[in-house]
């Protein structure tokens, strides 16, 4: 990061084998954060995949591609595209020690105090790094050799950007759990639901980690990717967020309550294609009471064809005799509808309709 941006640091004590810590972490946690133990599991998974960008893909990109061509360009050009090795590395090698470091007391001796180290560092430069990232495409853009290595580098930039979005969610969070809150003088255990969207887009977040985790969650069934939602989505509800909970006509897979309503119901189902996706929606229409107007269908698609399953979603929905319209996307795979109530068709129901792909193992 330039000098006035540049973020702070939280050295790791190098005794700390971090080659080794993703595993010892995966297997304990310690036991005084047992009770976030899953959210911890998470920001693991995520310094895994930082630590092989810092030890393999970005040392691959610029040591033993075309990258050293950038080299020959004016400074106007090659400095934006070195920034991005440098920054994209930077961010890997800090964010691939500092996710693990919350199983060492001597380091970290409170759960409060590894959630706030990540205070005022790159999760404050989200912006920065994504006008860096079109910085260097619009310069890309316009050499006259278009190097792949600046390609491949500016993708997995972008890639980090998305999976420190991951890691601030999850970090917010740690700071919803009644370990964060005691630790912070605040023991008051209950506090209010979450908006439509919040909720949305905590699903959102975990739906894209299970596409970049293929080989931890493919192969897992409705349930048990549910299962991750759900755990997600109590850390920001505080318990409010169940599993198969009877409403109306039958157990929807996930709904949220506070104490004298619904504000979320959702359900989840792999996509065995048009017929069956038009048949989710009818399920979840079947479980609502005349109150609940928030609701989404999330869909696992198993097909290596991904595109083609997407580009017909639109379509496909609107002939649901209960469809009104269409409203803006929130991203490619997540698209948002208003739908009307089975039993009343003057009330109008909100529905996000988000796709995520987890192909078969290989």
């Amino acid at each position: 990061m330039s000098s006035t941006s540049e973020p702070e640091r939280y050295p790791v004590p190098a005794s700390i084998d971090i080659l080794n810590l993703t595993k010892e972490i995966a297997l304990e946690i310690r036991p005084d954060f047992k009770d976030v133990e899953t959210l911890l599991q998470r920001l693991v998974q995520f310094a895994t995949v930082f630590h092989k960008n810092n030890f393999e893909k970005w040392p691959h990109l610029k040591n033993k591609e075309d990258f050293d061509h950038v080299y020959g360009l004016d400074w106007d050009s090659r400095g934006p595209l070195e920034k991005i090795y440098g920054d994209g590395r930077d961010l890997a090698v800090f964010m691939s020690r500092q996710l693990e470091a919350f199983n060492y007391p001597d380091v970290f001796p409170t759960l409060k105090k590894f959630v706030d180290s990540f205070d005022n560092g790159w999760l404050c430069q989200l912006d920065l790094l994504r006008n860096d990232s079109q910085k260097a495409k619009d310069i890309h853009a316009t050499l006259e050799r278009q190097l792949w290595s600046v390609g491949q580098m500016i993708n997995l930039y972008d890639a980090q950007i998305s999976l420190l979005e991951d890691v601030k969610m999850t970090l917010d969070g740690l700071r919803e759990s009644e370990n964060y809150k005691l630790e912070s003088g605040n023991i008051q255990s209950t506090f209010p639901v979450p908006e439509y969207s919040k909720i949305l887009h905590c699903i959102h977040s975990v739906g894209k980690m299970f596409e970049r985790l293929p080989s931890t969650y493919a192969g897992k069934d409705e349930e048990s990717l549910r299962d991750h939602i759900l755990v997600s989505l109590q850390s920001i509800v505080a318990g409010s967020a169940t599993g198969e909970t009877f409403n109306k006509r039958g157990k929807t897979d996930i709904l949220v309550r506070t104490v004298d309503k619904n504000e979320f119901v959702g359900e989840c189902k792999f996509w065995h294609g048009q017929a069956g996706y038009i048949k989710t929606i009818d399920q979840l229409l079947n479980y609502l009471s005349w109150r609940d107007n928030k609701t989404a269908v999330i869909i696992f698609v198993p097909n290596i064809n991904f595109t083609s399953v997407i580009e017909q979603i639109d379509d496909v929905t609107a002939q649901h005799p209960n469809y009104l319209r269409t409203l803006s996307p929130t991203d490619e795979t997540w698209r948002n509808y208003e739908f009307r109530m089975n039993a009343d068709e003057s009330r109008v129901i909100k529905m996000a309709a988000m796709f995520y792909h987890l192909p078969p193992p290989e």
